[in-house]
């Protein structure tokens, strides 16, 4: 399947408990509140497994999936939307640490794109963590205007651990227009029902 567009994704953060913690972070190119550049998943299929009879390759096994994950690229996000994905502390007075303390909370994660046809495409990862690696600082030549580069980030998937169809999978998929399906999807991943 091959995807075209990527207007939006909705990152809902969870508690220790697996409800929602506070608004979901909607990130879709309004201004000054971030957009989306790039999402390249990672790990969809096991590696697979030869068991060698009779001198052939008589049986592979690639059950289950690998180490699903998602590198973004991601450009402009609020610096507080940022520190909640990272689990960054940020104090009073709005500066925000990074160190022993930093610890980033369990998300669901909702992308939307579409395919060639032009239909709807979800692809939602049920839980998992961000981490950002690395922060790059670079002069600007006057005489050689740039545009600004994207941030890079990579989301660890896990399995969800929510009763239902979803229990147990990483990642869920849905393209099409069935207002029930894309519903369902969206509850399942960010454990309400969004306002959009």
């Amino acid at each position: 399947m091959t995807l075209v567009h990527f207007p939006r994704m909705t990152v809902q953060p969870f508690d220790a408990t697996g409800a929602p913690k506070g608004e979901p972070i909607v990130i879709q190119g309004d201004p000054n509140k971030g957009g989306t550049i790039t999402a390249e998943v990672s790990g969809l299929s096991s590696t697979a497994l030869k068991v060698a009879a009779s001198d052939i390759e008589y049986w592979i096994s690639q059950e289950g999936v690998g180490e699903v994950s998602v590198d973004f690229t991601l450009i402009d996000i609020p610096t507080d939307s940022e520190a909640i994905l990272l689990g960054q502390k940020t104090v009073e007075s709005g500066i925000t640490y990074v160190g022993n303390d930093t610890n980033p909370p369990y998300c669901g994660v909702l992308l939307e794109a579409e395919n060639l046809q032009g239909d709807s495409a979800y692809l939602g990862f049920f839980r998992g963590k961000f981490a950002k690696d690395k922060e790059t600082l670079n002069t600007q030549d006057p005489a050689d205007k740039k545009a600004p580069e994207g941030d890079s980030y990579t989301f660890t998937a896990a399995g969800s651990p929510d009763d239902g169809d979803q229990k147990g999978e990483y990642v869920a998929k849905y393209v099409g227009s069935d207002a029930t399906a894309i519903s369902t999807v969206k509850e399942q991943v960010l454990k309400a029902t969004p306002k959009s």
